[in-house]
């Protein structure tokens, strides 16, 4: 028994410094933890102020000076929120490294565990191979045989909350690794959110610059843009509602129809991304007018197939969209591919899915880029003439 007393001694004595150790190691990451929860409450002070300046000249009348102090306030914000995003990865990779520490340090509790309930196994199997009337004989009253008895029975109680501190000990350690794992993973999605966060910084300071250049900062010379600008969209509408109903008509006539309703494949391969979604709030030119489609990012001169097969019902180089191709399909679907670099298809001739119809474009200053602050292809989808998000038809 007393031998059974010593582990536990020795079992608590090696097992305290190094718990002390680790302790005080967590209590530095997390006052590291505390520090950075701080700025960033500082940082959405600001951000809350820049929400309301934007706010403010949204309700104002569209000028190119109110255009470029929302851009700006936009900016401003953006960059604010890509700290947030760096000072939230870096919380959370203290979190997983504190988590490690304490990982570790169950990870030695219960190999210690282990080895004082091997011990204790030990002591019962060896009392187990003595002769109860031999131990009976070798004491010299009833008073010490029995005492040695209910230390026997002690140990078999000690034995039983070894194993329930084991398995106690197991559930935590587990439920610490699925924690740090679960922490990794949202590090990985906020480092993605993060490259968003800069490449839209990139797409604001671009906007900004093309206001400058397109408006040599003149209002009067700001307002025929706009102006220019809605007039294109408006005759956009207008052209495809005339030739909606024409071209479905020459769909059915070629037998060019696709049976079943209208799924709609990528026109190109979105591996680097969607920088600008459908009526998107962090679209640089919202307020001067929605963003109606999807931008995919894609290199310079990136072919595009046709999203499904149909009739090419234009080919034109416009302001708004610089060089771009629509395609009117069945059931009323339309797909518009702006800010081409070069055309592949004819005005009036079918195409089929994934046929190369043209290439992607978008850096401004070449030919075709249209309102573009880099390479992309805006990509549009139109039900019976109306915008629609083109993410709940594109499939895989």
């Amino acid at each position: 028994m007393r031998k059974i007393i010593l582990l536990f001694f020795i079992f608590a004595f090696f097992l305290a410094p190094f718990t002390m150790v680790l302790a005080s190691e967590v209590d530095e990451i997390n006052e590291q933890i505390a520090k950075k929860q701080e700025a960033m409450k500082k940082l959405e002070t600001q951000i809350e102020i820049y929400k309301q300046n934007i706010q403010q000249k949204q309700s104002e009348s569209i000028t190119l000076s109110n255009q470029l102090a929302i851009l700006s306030s936009r900016m401003e914000k953006t960059a604010l929120d890509i700290q947030v995003t760096e000072i939230q990865i870096s919380q959370l990779n203290l979190e997983v490294e504190s988590l490690g520490i304490l990982i570790k340090e169950k990870e030695d509790k219960i190999s210690k565990e282990r080895q004082l309930l091997a011990h204790l196994i030990g002591s019962i199997h060896l009392s187990d191979q003595n002769n109860y009337l031999g131990v009976f004989l070798s004491y010299k009253s009833f008073s010490s045989y029995f005492d040695q008895i209910k230390n026997l029975e002690s140990i078999s109680e000690e034995l039983g909350q070894a194993l329930k501190q084991i398995k106690a000990d197991r559930a935590e350690l587990q439920n610490k690794q699925d924690i740090a794992l679960k922490k990794k993973e949202a590090v990985e999605k906020l480092k993605v959110t993060l490259v968003d966060r800069q490449a839209n910084l990139e797409e604001q300071e671009k906007a900004k610059d093309y206001l400058f250049t397109q408006t040599k900062s003149s209002e009067n010379k700001f307002k025929l843009l706009l102006a220019q600008l809605r007039q294109e969209y408006s005759q956009f509408d207008q052209d495809l509602a005339n030739l909606q109903k024409q071209a479905e008509k020459k769909l059915v006539e070629n037998d060019k129809m696709e049976s079943g309703p209208t799924s709609l494949s990528w026109p190109i391969n979105p591996t680097k991304g969607i920088s600008v979604y459908f009526n998107d709030p962090t679209y640089p030119f919202r307020y001067l007018f929605e963003h109606t489609g999807v931008d995919i990012r894609a290199s310079q001169g990136t072919p595009i197939g046709a999203a499904a097969s149909g009739y090419v019902a234009w080919v034109r180089t416009s302001r708004l969209y610089g060089n771009n191709i629509m395609l009117i399909h069945s059931n009323g679907i339309a797909t518009l591919y702006a800010h081409l670099s070069s055309f592949n298809v004819k005005e009036d001739s079918f195409v089929k899915r994934g046929d190369i119809i043209g290439n992607s474009g978008g850096m401004p200053g070449t030919q075709g880029a249209g309102l573009s602050t880099g390479p992309h292809l805006h990509f549009e989808v139109r039900d019976n003439g109306i915008p629609v998000d083109p993410m709940n038809y594109l499939t895989r």
